[in-house]
């Protein structure tokens, strides 16, 4: 769907290219907590250290792809050393900031974005409790089903553009479907009154 190919410099410098795949795979939250979950190869001067290292990512983006090559690591360091050190802490913050980036760049094409969001909008929920460090970037990338979107989703400052006047709160509802909430009578005051 979509991919970033990035050279970091400054105070650690390594290259990387990310990528988010078209589909998700069957078993993807199975996987959720399972050890070994992500899938970002790092490599030591264009040695592979290891093909799947959890502490490049966090969880919530698990589904994103990638490899790292980095000159600022030693070649013979262990995992649990790797794990502690200053760098990779740094590369997961560049890691994760360039990644929610090409994530965003995906709405300006609703199609593309309709597409990312059903394969992977749980991931981004997820994240919103797991990183409140990225949280408002992560909200900016958020998408309801919504009584005046009709079939589309809306985003949250959509939803407040189009909030009236003296409206206060978001309404919301969690239910099975759209068509399920709908039929609520909680909804249908709602609609009564002209609330979205």
């Amino acid at each position: 769907q979509a991919k970033v190919h990035f050279s970091a410099e400054g105070e650690i410098e390594f290259k990387s290219i990310v990528y988010i795949p078209g589909s998700r795979p069957a078993d993807h939250f199975d996987q959720y907590y399972a050890a070994n979950s992500a899938a970002v190869k790092l490599y030591v001067r264009r040695v592979l250290i290891t093909d799947k290292f959890e502490d490049l990512m966090p969880k919530y983006l698990n589904f994103v792809r990638g490899v790292i090559d980095s000159d600022d690591l030693p070649l013979n360091i262990s995992r649990e050393t790797l794990q502690q050190h200053k760098v990779i802490k740094v590369m997961k913050k560049k890691l994760v900031r360039k990644t929610l980036e090409m994530i965003k760049q995906l709405q300006s094409d609703d199609e593309k974005y309709d597409k990312f969001w059903e394969a992977f909008g749980k991931n981004i929920k997820m994240g919103l409790v797991e990183d409140s460090s990225n949280r408002t970037k992560l909200i900016k990338l958020l998408r309801f089903p919504s009584s005046k979107s009709g079939e589309k989703t809306t985003t949250l400052a959509a939803y407040v553009e189009r909030m009236k006047e003296n409206q206060k709160d978001i309404y919301y509802i969690t239910g099975e479907s759209k068509d399920a909430v709908m039929k609520s009578p909680m909804v249908e005051k709602l609609h009564a009154r002209g609330l979205e």
